[in-house]
């Protein structure tokens, strides 16, 4: 992906692809493994899930999201790990040093890719887990070979796809399904997440059974069951990593989401149930024995449709211990990774009364909502990167859970707010130009919500992108709603407004941009990664 002046981008793969094969003093590629995930809504999801759960089993995991949350170095981790700011910034020297000799530049994001993978190679990662910058076929991420001697793009998943991004990588759903599609390698294996478009599931199915045949999972087909286990234990004897405490996670990780969930899935009825044609040309590993039908996984991400994306990291990892050697991925680690694993900026519970810590306030402790949200309901901030209509509809499941537990949790201890109405969400959002805002309000906003508009930061390095004017998502918001709004010249006015309220009588909901929900997080001194 090419930034292409301020705003446009261009989407293409000779630069990077000759940069990495001719400019730099290695190939990258030649050393790495490869798990590549491509979607519209799900993808960072995805990557955590599958880099804790190798993390756990002890292999050493190089994990590469698209945007970055803070600052760009958090984009680049191994075991969950930044790449310190030091060595990013002279990796970042190099890599511009050497493209300046070239007649065709690298873009920003593709100095980013090359500067990614070059230190995942010389850090000897055993894996890469990638995510796709935007769409797929043209991406820079999309610079991976079929397996080769073990090494090249091992699996594919392709999580649910919708329309986003339209007119620059695709027109329509079958367009933008063909194009996120185009990570798919012959002889690699094929993960496909279930998908709510049908449109797009019928495309990504063609792609996958001409690209490579016989190695393909639909989740959509595979026998799994969202369901509450109160008495779930996780034996971690044989597993070299460990299940972290309360204590070790970062106040904003604390929250369990809505009650003890797992995800039951099902192995296929046997390892021949994956190949129905052509035999791998890799050698095959030994294959670990598999004593049970089934397992359970927690999910500790909120929000329901965590558990589609729990599946497909499932079987991506199944594909890789059964097909690809690594036997420590045994289920025991895959739970630890599950119950490790945290995503900042999706369904995060921000406590408001951190902000008025000193420095070093990322590292204090919380209660959890589950005990104080329906108590003390001022005090909590719900923040969500979900900036499309899929993820609007999904938030707003989430947020009418969260309502529906705080009725009750009130009930129960005969507990009233102040007010003796219903409670409603007040929703700060701002949004990135060219979002469909009236669509992403329709499914959020509800008769007594308020709507706070407000602008974000512009990202680092990222010229591109652009924030829409509080002014023009006001003006949206009343066609849309007709609820009461209000703008704010910065994010900071909207939080000192919030810290000031004393009333509980709404829920407070920051979303529309991963890069306001990155805002706020700044705003708390919160650290999302930890960094060397």
């Amino acid at each position: 992906m090419t930034a292409s002046g301020q705003t446009g981008v261009t989407l293409g793969l000779e630069r990077i692809v000759w940069f990495l094969a001719h400019v730099l003093p290695s190939d990258p590629r030649d050393k790495l493994r490869v798990v590549h995930v491509a979607g519209t809504n799900g993808k960072g999801s995805v990557c955590a899930l599958v880099s804790e759960a190798l993390t756990a089993a002890g292999y050493n995991v190089g994990t590469f999201n698209s945007p970055h949350f803070l600052e760009p170095y958090d984009a680049v981790r191994i075991q969950n790990t930044a790449i310190p700011a030091t060595e990013y910034t002279h990796l970042q020297s190099w890599i511009r040093t050497l493209d300046s000799t070239q007649t065709d530049k690298l873009s920003i994001f593709e100095q980013t890719t090359v500067l990614a993978l070059w230190w995942f190679a010389q850090s000897d990662v055993d894996v890469a887990v990638v995510e796709v910058g935007m769409g797929g076929l043209r991406d820079a991420t999309n610079v991976f070979s079929s397996v080769r001697n073990g090494i090249g793009s091992l699996v594919q998943c392709i999580c649910p796809v919708d329309e986003d991004h339209l007119g620059m990588i695709g027109n329509n759903i079958e367009e933008i399904a063909l194009e996120k599609s185009g990570i798919m390698r012959p002889g690699s294996w094929i993960v496909v997440a279930n998908q709510e478009r049908s449109e797009a599931f019928h495309k990504i199915r063609q792609e996958a059974h001409r690209t490579s045949p016989g190695r393909i999972i639909n989740v959509r087909r595979q026998p799994t069951t969202d369901i509450h286990v109160p008495n779930f234990v996780i034996d971690s004897s044989d597993v070299p990593g460990h299940v972290r405490a309360s204590s070790e996670l970062p106040s904003w990780a604390t929250f369990k989401g809505t009650g003890k969930r797992c995800l039951r899935v099902k192995y296929p009825p046997s390892p021949e149930t994956y190949l129905k044609s052509t035999k791998p040309k890799e050698p095959q590993s030994k294959q670990p024995t598999k004593s049970k039908t089934e397992v359970d996984l927690p999910l500790e991400l909120p929000g329901y449709y965590q558990a589609g994306n729990a599946s497909v990291a499932f079987y991506a990892l199944d594909v890789l211990r059964t097909h690809y050697g690594f036997t420590r991925l045994t289920d025991s680690a895959i739970q630890v990774g599950f119950q490790n694993v945290r995503w900042p900026g999706r369904l995060s519970w921000l406590n408001i009364a951190h902000r008025a810590l000193i420095p070093g306030a990322s590292d204090a402790r919380s209660e959890s909502p589950n005990d104080t949200v329906s108590e003390r309901l001022y005090e909590w901030v719900l923040a969500d990167g979900a900036h499309n209509e899929p993820a609007a509809v999904e938030l707003r499941k989430y947020v009418d859970t969260t309502l529906r537990r705080i009725s009750q949790q009130r009930y129960i201890r005969m507990a009233r707010s102040r007010s003796s109405g219903t409670v409603c969400v007040r929703w700060v959002v701002g949004f990135t130009q060219g979002k469909d805002m009236r669509a992403i309000l329709a499914r959020l906003v509800q008769p007594g919500d308020i709507v706070w508009a407000v602008p974000f930061d512009q990202p680092k390095e990222m010229p591109w992108i652009s924030c829409e004017r509080p002014e023009q998502i006001a003006q949206t918001a009343r066609a849309v709603s007709g609820v009461r709004v209000e703008t704010f010249d910065c994010l900071k006015d909207a939080v000192d407004r919030l810290s000031a309220c004393s009333a509980d009588t709404y829920l407070n909901v920051v979303c529309g941009s991963l890069y306001l929900v990155a805002n706020v997080f700044r705003e708390f001194q919160i650290q999302p990664f930890p960094n060397k």
